[in-house]
């Protein structure tokens, strides 16, 4: 008998360490985390408050170019690029060459075509060094203008495919076609500048009503274009908008990038997220924008920021992505925020310091404005803290808490009474583990590829060396014809 129950019990005790194996079977791992945020000194560098994505009356916004520069302004704006649509920015004290055609098409949002006014010189040193007056601005450093901003493709039938290239001569004019992001993408490239993709929602969701399609993955076609894009234009096409203007028509983007992030990592590419106003009125002028950490305010700093991902990305609006989890935002009240005004303030959450353990596989995050953090892996809720008060928090990779083993990376956002920051992917890697092969296809034959074909023999057949069509060209477009006859795109 005794026999026998000792031989039970030394049974027993060999089965306890695979118990226990299988329990903790994470805590095996040594990841490798990818930190987007590591070149940071907190201490040393500065969080300057950007706009990416914004229209004059040069275009289809409602403000002329001294009232847009002022407002900026004085919401402490530290950076802002204008990106009127087909318009090159050259400047804000100079008068940009204009698409008439649009200011025809949207005299509606233009005031009827009210004058531009540019800054005078005086008046644009004055903006650029910090010394023009302002009733509201906090700080005394001046704001970057910077060149070259343009919103391409932009009058594609159909659906909105609009992307904002910057520091590249390229776009002045161009129209676009149908779903051809790859184009422009191309030109900006090989003009020696970057872009970011808009609000790609208002393509993947023709009628703009998104909310119809909330809580649903995207269709698999369009997260492979996009991956396909940011893998062929690596470094020049930087990342792609997840949360734009009241985020109406983006609501279903933060899926999408998920998705892509799935198909990118792997192969070695990490497209960033941002935000945008993409402000045609006064209004909207502060719906959302990026804080970028620099270590200085120049125009090469931010260039830089914005290729190494060494940003937040900031709105007052979440319209809510309820796909396993994902962004509901408790206690904030966009209509409450938009009656109170309080979009106008500088309240919104927001990231001071990122500490990565990598011996203890941790992420921490200080910050302020917050009192709730969510963590996202691979488009699905992994850990959701709320009631934060400490401006603290700590993702353990290891912890028996999660609610799903954290894979490929993890992305947080942080929410407050008054809006949501969204950081950028951290890559998570496994020692001794490498990804599994994810196939992007090169070429894409579909409705888009097919269109660009068709207009490229249409322009070259019919339209490049037609006196009439260069005359439409000149006073509908606004660009000289005689410049595009070898690369009309």
């Amino acid at each position: 008998m005794f026999k026998k129950a000792l031989s039970v019990f030394l049974c027993v005790m060999m089965l306890v360490p695979c118990f226990a194996l299988c329990s903790f079977a994470d805590d095996s791992k040594e990841y490798i985390i990818d930190n987007p945020y590591a070149n940071i000194k907190w201490d040393e560098w500065k969080a300057y408050k950007t706009q990416l994505h914004c229209h004059t009356n040069a275009s289809d916004g409602f403000l002329p170019v001294e009232e847009f520069v002022q407002m900026h302004y004085d919401l402490d704006y530290d950076i802002v690029a204008l990106t009127d649509h087909g318009t090159l920015n050259r400047g804000w004290n100079v008068i940009p060459e204009t698409v008439p055609l649009m200011r025809v098409i949207k005299a509606e949002r233009t005031n009827n075509n009210a004058p531009i006014i540019p800054l005078t010189d005086e008046e644009y040193n004055a903006y650029i060094d910090g010394s023009h007056e302002s009733d509201s601005r906090t700080h005394s450093n001046g704001m970057i203008d910077i060149p070259l901003g343009n919103e391409l493709n932009m009058a594609t039938p159909f659906a909105d495919c609009h992307l904002t290239g910057y520091f590249a001569e390229y776009g002045q004019g161009l129209a676009g076609v149908y779903g051809d992001y790859e184009t422009p993408s191309k030109g900006v490239m090989e003009a020696g500048g970057i872009s970011m993709l808009s609000h790609v929602g208002e393509y993947v969701y023709p009628d703009k009503d998104t909310v119809n399609w909330v809580g649903m993955p995207v269709d698999d076609y369009y997260a492979t274009k996009f991956a396909r894009l940011f893998m062929d234009y690596e470094g020049s096409s930087v990342g792609m908008g997840i949360n734009s203007a009241t985020d109406a028509h983006t609501r279903c983007d933060r899926i999408l990038y998920d998705q892509i992030l799935q198909k990118t990592i792997p192969n070695g590419v990490v497209p960033w997220g941002f935000t945008f106003s993409d402000s045609h009125n006064r209004n909207a002028i502060n719906d959302a924008y990026t804080m970028h950490y620099m270590p200085e305010l120049t125009e090469d700093a931010f260039r830089a920021s914005m290729e190494n991902g060494e940003l937040f990305a900031i709105s007052h609006y979440s319209n809510g992505v309820e796909l396993n989890g994902m962004e509901e935002m408790p206690g904030f009240d966009e209509q409450a925020v938009y009656d109170s005004k309080s979009y106008l303030l500088d309240n919104t959450p927001m990231v001071t310091r990122v500490t990565v353990d990598e011996e203890n596989d941790t992420i921490t995050i200080e910050g302020t404005n917050f009192n709730q953090i969510t963590w996202v892996s691979n488009g699905n809720v992994i850990l959701r803290e709320g009631d934060i008060t400490s401006g603290t928090a700590t993702l353990d990779l290891h912890s028996a808490d999660l609610l799903d083993e954290p894979y490929l990376y993890v992305r947080f956002y942080i929410t407050g009474e008054n809006g949501i920051c969204y950081s950028q992917p951290f890559v998570l890697n496994v020692e001794g583990e490498e990804f599994a092969s994810v196939d992007v296809p090169k070429v894409v034959v579909d409705l888009p590829f097919f269109l660009r074909k068709l207009v490229t023999v249409l322009d070259v057949v019919f339209f490049r060396f037609n006196p009439i069509i260069w005359i439409f060209k000149y006073y509908g477009l606004g660009y000289n014809p005689l410049e595009r006859l070898i690369n009309p795109f």
